[in-house]
């Protein structure tokens, strides 16, 4: 006669600090991880460059080895920015943001990648402003075309509305995983797991730290994802949404009509204290988020939580860290513009997309020379 097995005592939740403290050491391991698996791939890409320049390697051999490797690292440093978005430590701020124009621009910008793959995004946008932290949406709108481009096998269709009530701004991503005709019933209900990568994780993890609603359905065909943006500044003009009724700061308000760049991110890297108040004055009217950072891994470890929309760096910083973190930036926004901020001179170099990529300026007359350069590089990628 079979018994029943004892009830097991119920294990006791685990306490709040323990809870934080779990997912912290979990979210060093995975930064960890992810650091030391990047490592020898950025090596291994090095030295198939350095075989190819020898000759000593076909570029039809190369071709899908350094694509393989890229994939690789990609991966790696999706593990490192899941590691930072679970590490609950994310520098957020909230600003004013025209999330109908930015999701264009990144449109425009992964349109190459897209067509590469026989595919092409079509969108329906509305227009929209958000209160979000400005690099975390452009990181955000960034993984999604990423995540959708390598998982749909036909057009990608974009959708931006707006929702009744509450009332609120809705992002919709619909695209087709699987060709209709190789499945029975290509409406019914059923997971996708191929579509479970580590970008989508990224995906996942941003929205949450966004404090964004993020919901997936999928069929035996198709996937649709809607992404609800609470704090949605209404058509009227009256602040936020219902959901949140926090009023906007004075100078958000009217940013876009007396600051040129209002809303536009700016990472510099800039390891002396000094230096870096030099250039907090020289673009402090220009309305830009501006974060620092003192060294190449910190700036790594910041864009890995969501690219600002330029960088500017200090001379003295130039090695192959800082050629790496370029080369992994371009690799997924090939037009990202930098900035060189030479250590003495009055030099204003724009870039030129041919024979001059980097844009750069000098120290000694930086007050005219970086806002002259930050005006024109994000001019071009913001449709100013």
């Amino acid at each position: 006669m079979d018994h029943p097995e004892p009830a097991r005592p119920a294990e006791a939740p685990p306490t709040a600090a323990g809870s934080t403290a779990d997912a912290v050491a979990w979210s060093r391991v995975l930064g960890d991880a992810g650091a030391e698996i990047a490592g020898p791939l950025t090596r291994v890409a090095a030295r198939l460059e350095a075989l190819l320049q020898a000759g000593r390697l076909e570029a039809h051999d190369a071709a899908p080895l350094r694509e393989a490797v890229e994939e690789a690292r990609a991966a790696a440093m999706a593990t490192q920015q899941l590691a930072r978005l679970a590490g609950g430590k994310l520098r957020q701020s909230h600003e004013r943001v025209d999330l109908t124009t930015l999701l264009g621009e990144v449109l425009q910008q992964h349109a190459g990648v897209l067509a590469a793959r026989g595919l092409n995004a079509r969108a329906q946008l509305k227009p929209a402003e958000v209160l979000v932290d400005p690099s975390l949406l452009f990181g955000l709108l960034h993984t999604l075309l990423d995540w959708a481009g390598r998982g749909a096998c036909a057009p990608i269709q974009l959708t931006l509305d707006h929702q009744a009530w509450p009332p609120h701004a809705v992002l919709s991503c619909r695209f087709a995983h699987c060709p209709p005709d190789r499945v029975p019933d290509p409406a019914a209900p059923h997971p996708a797991p191929a579509l479970d990568t580590l970008r989508w994780r990224v995906l996942q993890q941003t929205a949450r730290a966004m404090g964004l609603r993020m919901d997936r359905a999928d069929t035996a065909s198709q996937t649709l994802l809607t992404i609800e943006f609470p704090r949605t500044v209404n058509a009227q003009g009256q602040g936020v949404s219902a959901v949140e009724p926090e009023p906007l700061p004075p100078v958000a308000m009217h940013a876009s009509s007396t600051r040129p760049l209002a809303g536009a991110s700016l990472l510099v890297i800039e390891p002396r204290r000094d230096r870096r108040m030099q250039v907090r004055e020289a673009v402090q009217h220009l309305g830009l988020i501006l974060d620092f950072a003192g060294s190449v891994e910190e700036a790594r470890d910041f864009c890995h939580g969501g690219l600002p929309h330029t960088i500017a760096y200090a001379a003295l910083v130039r090695g192959l860290r800082l050629d790496i973190l370029k080369s992994e930036i371009l690799t997924s926004v090939p037009d990202f513009p930098f900035i060189e901020i030479e250590e003495q001179g009055t030099v204003l170099e724009i870039s030129d997309g041919a024979g001059r990529p980097i844009a750069k300026v000098g120290r000694d007359a930086l007050a005219r020379t970086l806002p002259a350069a930050l005006v024109h590089e994000l001019g071009k990628r913001l449709g100013g």
